[in-house]
């Protein structure tokens, strides 16, 4: 829960500033707060998952890639299998250059200052990925989308939850972005976990 910070924060944060610099004496720079809050997309978590399993060995270094640079989907599959994922989360690469993208991103499905579920890298074995513009990398989610034997659903299946999604290694400043759930034809679904999200291995898509 305390893995977001508002961008309410960061308005409050320039008022403070501002009220400091008209007073008699400067007291430094103001720190930015650090309370949680989930009324907007996900401040960069104070710890991370390890790393993901390796997609790409070798990737050429450069700095890590920002939300900015990345469009996220994320996409319902059809296979009921129970060994099936359940969704597909994607990140395309739309910068103009090559970014590391080393681990897994953080994904959080949330209502308000309520339940959650955060996804769960399901191996800890470390990746080194490098993505190029227009690359797009693959994470398979494994979770239940309807509620367990016993009825019981971590997230009320009369709700309508936000996905948050934040990529590895975000600067200070990157706070993720808000996700859709949809069908392989781009309409909107409501997502429904009912229990803890696992995280499988990163794959690179084949150019075409």
């Amino acid at each position: 829960m305390a893995r977001r910070t508002a961008a309410v924060s960061a308005i409050s944060l320039a008022v403070v500033v501002a009220a400091a610099a008209c007073g008699p004496q400067h007291r430094g720079a103001a720190q930015a707060p650090t309370g949680p809050s989930r009324t907007t997309a996900p401040s960069a978590p104070s710890s991370r998952t390890p790393a993901s399993p390796s997609a790409s060995t070798g990737a050429r270094p450069g700095a890590a890639c920002g939300t900015k640079q990345l469009r996220w989907r994320l996409t319902r599959l059809a296979d009921k299998s129970s060994k099936a994922p359940t969704a597909l989360l994607s990140a395309t690469n739309i910068g103009g250059t090559s970014c590391a993208f080393d681990g897994y991103p953080y994904v959080e499905v949330y209502l308000g200052k309520g339940p959650s579920e955060s996804a769960k890298p399901k191996t800890t074995k470390p990746v080194r990925l490098a993505l190029d513009h227009g690359r797009t990398v693959d994470f398979p989610l494994f979770y239940p989308a309807s509620p367990l034997r016993d009825g019981y659903c971590s997230i009320p299946v009369d709700e309508d939850p936000r996905i948050a999604v934040q990529p590895p290694h975000p600067a200070r400043t990157d706070y993720g972005t808000l996700l859709q759930l949809t069908d392989a034809h781009g309409r909107h679904l409501r997502a429904t976990v009912c229990d803890t999200m696992h995280m499988g291995s990163p794959r690179l898509r084949q150019t075409e």
